[in-house]
């Protein structure tokens, strides 16, 4: 996923996956984490077509 500048700046950031899914886990709406190209950290997104599921959704977590 391609990220604009403007759009990176004003998302949280987390160090892990891990510790993005986790948030994502307790949100209301389905969230995914993915990882920036540009500051290279975990970002989150409500968009899912493409995207691989998370660990929490199958169960696993």
């Amino acid at each position: 996923m391609k990220t604009s500048p403007r759009i990176c700046n004003r998302k949280k950031r987390f160090a892990t996956r891990a510790a993005a899914e986790e948030v994502a886990a307790r949100a209301d709406v389905t969230l995914r984490a993915y990882k920036c190209e540009l500051c290279h950290q975990y970002h989150l997104t409500s968009r899912t077509k493409g995207m691989k599921t998370p660990s929490y959704e199958r169960g696993e977590l």
